[in-house]
């Protein structure tokens, strides 16, 4: 049962590593190009097409690596590295609750004038890099851990 939660916990990271480079690369450079009133129309009706296949990633590859921090107790070099893996997880999750998740209500809602709007998508693209950079370290520190559990 140990390697199947591994391979979810590295599969996972590793896949929602790579939605987050869709998402920044491919809608965060679009919605650049479009006019702020337009950007938070059409966020409105993108934005809930994302979640589903974002959180689909997200939970099981959480889950996984909360499940081999528990199952390494007794192995610390192991366990370090799955606990590296889960607190850039948790990190990229509260940058998500406290940030993109009341913006992105914000954006549905056309909550935000034009000037608003666009400075609020800048920091939205930043805050993305920033979580996605702490999910890329736990898909390398979930791969440490599996290879330290192989030895």
């Amino acid at each position: 049962m140990k390697k199947a939660f591994s391979y979810l916990a590295i599969i996972g990271t590793a896949a929602f590593i790579g939605n987050l480079l869709v998402i920044g690369l491919g809608f965060g450079i679009y919605w650049q190009t479009l006019e702020p009133m337009e950007f938070m129309r059409q966020f409105g009706v993108q934005f809930p097409l994302l979640v589903a296949p974002t959180m689909g990633i997200l939970l099981p590859a959480l889950i996984a690596t909360i499940a081999m921090v528990v199952n390494t107790k007794g192995k610390p070099a192991v366990r370090k590295d799955w606990a590296i893996a889960l607190v850039g997880l948790m990190i990229s999750c509260t940058i998500t609750s406290l940030y993109h998740l009341p913006t992105n209500f914000g954006f549905m809602d056309m909550k935000y004038s034009a000037e608003v709007a666009s400075s609020k998508l800048q920091l939205w693209l930043i805050l993305h890099w920033v979580r996605a950079m702490f999910v890329l370290i736990a898909a390398i520190f979930s791969v440490k851990a599996f290879q330290k559990q192989q030895s």
